[in-house]
């Protein structure tokens, strides 16, 4: 270890405490992005505008100087000795806490070594970090080459509409990497696209209810189903019958609770969708009051259904005949997580992240025989190309190489399907805190699930990381 990474480990073994500290505060807001609760210098809602002066005053703190860019988005500067801006983003805003959970959400608990929390790592707990990264030229009396600004967003995980008013008013920076991901550093994302699938007009139908998940870019932990029919008419489910439970209510309807395994949109490997598992419910029930010359769904219900199987035939859009690849991005992604009944019609969001082998417009061709077939009407939400920044860059080499003299390893740069904001940028990239095959306690859970939590060591190490990173990055030629 040399003398700089002993100065930075003793300063983080010196303010962890302060950082497990100011992360409980940041959590303590429940923090969800809601554009119809604008009000004057809040335009996500009070808790967000709340949750943002909680990290703005935890940078004047450490010493910052602060500003905000009307609410959109928190300003930290340590001013450099030129022109020049090395910059970070995270973002105090969250996805709903939602279903499942056995702690209090918005109540930090430290346990064996983890944090649980919602924001504890998307992305409460990486802006903490971030700001103690730069703190750390504050205590070292350290003028910086370079401009540090610490930028806090507050709509990250809605439209990001908060980044595109900044950059209104403000120039780029010369490089911005976010802690918004995983390590190594993320130099590439997919491109996105979403949708909604409306049925028909339903009349009568037999489906009152039905819900997943908040958001579209979160895989439902849960659904619940709620059946105009008494329970006891209903079979007991086969295929995943550990997974489902059929209850009676009060008003003589049936309950469908799924259970599933939740997870982020964009990483659907050893996820469970639980809206997917009373779709197959459905068609198994469907079945079963078929062989004895009766339905359960209107027709309407029926098609809809059946469509609804190939939606969620797999998370890869087999199904929908969208699936696609390439060496440097992967395959496309497709979560099928926001469902309800609305106006007698059924209404699934999908979430769509695809690789530089296809395109937003391929897609909407490619799912048209389907949506005619069904007579399911498709209504188009955000698309949005995939972007990258060379692995050449040398400001992407001192960020990798940082990473690996920290970890020992060979690591290169990788492309993901997550969305963060390093895409609006001229010059950025994502860059941990996440680590690939951490293993999960069985108690906690990944980001935008339920339980979400975040190792202590390994945000340690991220913050001791991201500290010499920047360092180096000021030695550059930015």
């Amino acid at each position: 270890m040399n003398q700089v990474e002993q100065s930075v480990a003793e300063y983080v073994d010196e303010v962890w405490e302060d950082v497990v500290a100011d992360i409980e505060q940041l959590v303590s807001y429940p923090s969800v992005a809601v554009s119809a609760d604008a009000e004057p210098g809040a335009p996500f809602g009070r808790p967000v505008r709340d949750a943002l002066d909680c990290a703005l005053g935890i940078a004047q703190k450490l010493g910052y100087q602060t500003s905000d860019d009307e609410g959109y988005v928190g300003i930290a500067d340590i001013p450099g000795r030129g022109d020049k801006q090395l910059a970070t983003i995270c973002h105090v805003d969250v996805v709903p806490a939602g279903p499942g959970w056995n702690t209090d959400p918005f109540a930090l608990e430290r346990r064996e070594g983890w944090l649980l929390g919602r924001g504890v790592i998307d992305d409460k707990g990486p802006a903490v970090l971030s700001l103690y990264a730069g703190a750390y030229l504050l205590k070292h009396g350290i003028t910086p080459r370079y401009t540090f600004r610490a930028l806090l967003g507050c709509d990250e995980e809605v439209g990001m509409s908060d980044v595109h008013h900044y950059l209104e008013n403000h120039a780029d920076p010369d490089f911005l990497f976010t802690p918004d991901a995983e390590f190594p550093v993320c130099n590439a994302e997919k491109g996105q696209f979403g949708a909604t699938f409306v049925s028909p007009k339903i009349d009568g139908g037999r489906i009152v209810s039905w819900s997943g998940s908040e958001a579209s870019n979160a895989i439902p932990s849960q659904s619940i189903c709620e059946l105009a029919i008494a329970a006891d008419e209903l079979p007991a489910p086969v295929e995943n019958a550990d997974r489902l439970e059929i209850t009676a209510l009060d008003n003589g309807r049936a309950q469908i609770f799924a259970h599933g395994i939740g997870g982020h949109a964009s990483m659907p490997e050893g996820t469970i969708n639980a809206v997917g598992l009373i779709v197959s419910y459905l068609r198994e029930a469907e079945d079963a009051f078929g062989a004895r010359d009766e339905r359960l769904l209107t027709p309407a219900e029926h098609e809809f259904v059946k469509f609804l199987a190939f939606v969620h035939a797999d998370a890869y859009g087999r199904g929908l005949g969208i699936d696609a690849t390439s060496p440097a991005f992967g395959p496309l992604t497709c979560n099928a997580g926001v469902i309800r009944v609305a106006d007698g019609h059924i209404e699934q969001v999908i979430d769509v992240r695809f690789p530089d082998s296809t395109s937003a417009d391929t897609i909407r061709e490619q799912l048209e025989p389907l949506v005619g077939r069904f007579g399911v009407t498709c209504q188009l939400g955000r698309a949005k190309v995939p972007f990258s920044v060379s692995a050449d860059d040398p400001a992407v080499k001192a960020l990798i190489d940082t990473y690996n003299e920290f970890t020992g390893k060979h690591a290169e740069p990788f492309a993901m399907g997550g969305g963060t904001y390093a895409r609006n940028f001229a010059r950025a990239v994502s860059f941990g805190p996440e680590e690939t095959g951490l293993e999960l306690p069985a108690w906690g859970g990944q980001m935008h699930g339920p339980n979400e939590c975040a190792n202590e060591d390994q945000l340690k190490q991220a913050l001791k990381i991201y500290i010499v990173a920047i360092l180096r990055l000021n030695e550059l030629e930015l």
